[in-house]
């Protein structure tokens, strides 16, 4: 696994020397699209390049190219990637972020051994999470990778991260995110579903909710590729993520890109959503 987290950490400084501190080169003249392709490529690229130089990876597939590309068939590894997540904020200089699931032989949530993921720009960390050592938090500074101290979450958070459209919430999700902030949440929410993740987590408590939508009927984030990775880390601190009832790593992948709604965060929210859930089934009954 250490081969692994080091090809992370080598396309970690790849990509934030090379889209971050030069993110100009991509901005210059391009439409929106070509700006998105040439940043998915040249960072899919970099990915690709590392993960060949090590033996224990039996192959990779990215949320973006969804092609699965065989490196060592005696390898045993499978990994899963978000190469760059929302490229439209990369000119307003906000922080974005990578995820990386590791899977052992095939792709299913009994399967998955660790995951990792990135954060570039003014906040450049990155946070590596597996069965046997739990989560560990660094940060990269001068050319070298320091571990800081590693979190845990608290029961109860202060922020309230909601995604969707708005106008496509049903009233259920409209009465829960409203019922937070009368609590007294803050809302926190950038459109990189990796920060709003990371921030939970370093602030020690709160919820991210992707609902159903007119738009993403069976929710919006890909199994593979975000709602496994990011549940195994809310779980070893301490929290939870649900689809609204069910264990998001109890969902049983039946294809690849297969899209969930998804809860997650401090012990507190996860039991509020629930209940909310509860309530509603009892008055379908």
């Amino acid at each position: 696994m250490i081969e692994v987290f080091n090809a992370v950490l080598n396309i970690a400084v790849a990509i934030e020397r090379d889209v971050f501190k030069n993110c100009t080169d991509f901005l210059k003249d391009d439409s929106d699209e070509d700006i998105h392709r040439k940043v998915y490529a040249h960072c899919t690229a970099i990915i690709e390049n590392e993960f060949e130089k090590v033996r224990t990876i039996k192959g990779a597939i990215s949320k973006d190219k969804k092609q699965f590309c065989l490196i060592n068939e005696d390898g045993k590894y499978i990994l899963s990637y978000v190469s760059i997540d929302n490229i439209d904020l990369l000119d307003v200089d906000f922080s974005l972020g990578s995820m990386f699931a590791v899977y052992e032989d095939e792709i299913d949530a009994k399967s998955l051994k660790a995951a990792i993921y990135v954060t570039y720009g003014p906040t450049f960390q990155l946070v590596f999470a597996s069965k046997s050592e739990g989560v560990k938090f660094f940060s990269y500074s001068n050319h070298e990778l320091v571990q800081e101290e590693s979190f845990m979450l608290e029961s109860k958070g202060k922020i309230n991260s909601p995604s969707g459209i708005q106008c496509q919430w049903s009233d259920l999700h409209r009465d829960l995110i409203e019922s937070f902030f009368q609590e007294g949440y803050r809302l926190r929410y950038s459109d990189s579903f990796i920060l709003d993740a990371h921030q939970i987590l370093f602030k020690k408590g709160g919820i991210y909710s992707s609902p159903k939508t007119k738009t993403f009927p069976n929710g919006e984030l890909e199994l593979v590729f975000e709602a496994y990775p990011v549940a195994f880390f809310f779980e070893l601190v301490g929290g939870e993520a649900i689809d609204g009832q069910r264990r998001i790593l109890d969902i049983s992948l039946e294809e690849l890109h297969q899209t969930t709604p998804i809860y997650f965060g401090s012990k507190y929210e996860i039991h509020k959503v629930k209940e909310f859930f509860n309530r509603k089934e009892r008055k379908q009954t």
